[in-house]
């Protein structure tokens, strides 16, 4: 039987994970986006190195555009046995960016084949003032997570049809999507969640730029009598990002899906609740990037108690929220609305 811990204070999941990494009897593997070379990075560096020189098998798999580290930073942690592989390399080529963009954007942290960590939380201290979403689990999946670990710490950087896409365990579904334009496994995942939905949906997302479809099923919910609520953060770390987001929300509060603005921070949980019947949350946001262009992991569910402390949170969320404020939108700049467009423009070629 499989249990549950919510986490949301990023110093509080820090603490937990390096409290299981220091009991970790055989096996530590973490893929991470971010690992910064900063107060957090250097104690699970320092962590990790002495855990390696007791014996314990780790493996690092960390995204090499999104974090600060670089490879001689872990020359002591691979002297002591561990292996350390930075997912695709910076290349310059013609198409500079296209190339590049396409990143690898899961979390994941795993000990003795018995704790799985997931969610949205990096291991770097500027995420200390952000909200994040964690789930911890104790049981036989972290095996099934080991299994997502090793196939994308293998074929990370090779198009081949043994790529793992989605494993299930007892009530839940593991998700995966290695980059592809075509496959978009949680895409498809998601947008099946949301046309379930007869009463309610919940989002959190910190970047809200969701496909044309999606739009459209928020659309048809609305007809339906469908609740729909969705948290952003006030401004986000990538602002071409918000610049979009910003342009299509009067249209979806005008069909009746109640938008809300995070304010005490960066909100950076990513969570999907339909009907208090499933959950989705991990490493994915309700962006077209994240859904089609990076290598992205969660988790799908349909436990009560997960449920009840995930809609919690929410509620949590929701208190610390102001609505959007459509008349102060209308009034916005046309110099702003000048840059909307641009933005819509430019994210049609990213």
């Amino acid at each position: 039987m499989t249990k549950y811990n919510i986490f949301t204070e990023p110093l509080e999941i820090y603490n937990h994970m390096l409290s299981d990494i220091r009991r970790a009897k055989k096996s530590i593997y973490l893929e991470t986006y971010i690992f910064d070379k900063d107060i957090i990075g250097y104690k699970f560096k320092q962590l990790l190195i002495k855990k390696a020189s007791e014996g314990v098998k780790i493996k690092l798999l960390i995204d090499s555009w999104g974090s600060s580290v670089k490879e001689y930073y872990f020359e002591e942690l691979k002297k002591n046995g561990a292996e350390v592989k930075f997912f695709r390399k910076f290349k310059i080529t013609p198409r500079l960016f296209s190339t590049n963009h396409r990143r690898n954007h899961r979390k994941l942290l795993l000990i003795d084949e018995k704790i799985s960590y997931i969610g949205s939380a990096n291991i770097t201290a500027s995420c200390l003032g952000s909200m994040e979403l964690v789930l911890r689990m104790e049981g036989e999946i972290t095996k099934k997570f080991i299994l997502f670990f090793n196939n994308h710490y293998k074929y990370e950087d090779i198009i081949i049809s043994r790529k793992l896409y989605r494993i299930f365990y007892e009530d839940l579904k593991i998700i995966g999507d290695s980059i592809s334009y075509l496959k978009r496994i949680t895409e498809k995942e998601y947008m099946s969640l949301i046309r379930k939905a007869k009463k309610e949906v919940l989002i959190m997302t910190p970047y809200f730029v969701p496909p044309t479809k999606m739009r459209k099923v928020f659309y048809n919910l609305m007809k339906k009598g469908v609740v729909v609520s969705i948290i952003v953060p006030v401004s986000s770390d990538v602002k071409l990002a918000d610049l979009i987001r910003d342009s299509y929300l009067a249209a979806l509060y005008n069909k009746g899906v109640q938008i809300y603005f995070y304010k005490p921070g960066f909100l950076h949980s990513k969570l999907l609740v339909v009907d208090d019947e499933y959950f989705l949350m991990g490493s994915s946001n309700v962006d077209y990037r994240s859904f089609r262009w990076q290598s992205e992991i969660n988790i799908i569910g349909r436990n009560k108690n997960v449920i009840n402390g995930l809609r919690n949170e929410f509620n949590k969320t929701l208190r610390e929220s102001v609505p959007f404020d459509y008349e102060r939108w209308r009034l916005r700049s046309r110099f702003k609305r000048l840059l909307e467009r641009i933005g819509e423009y430019i994210r049609k070629y990213l």
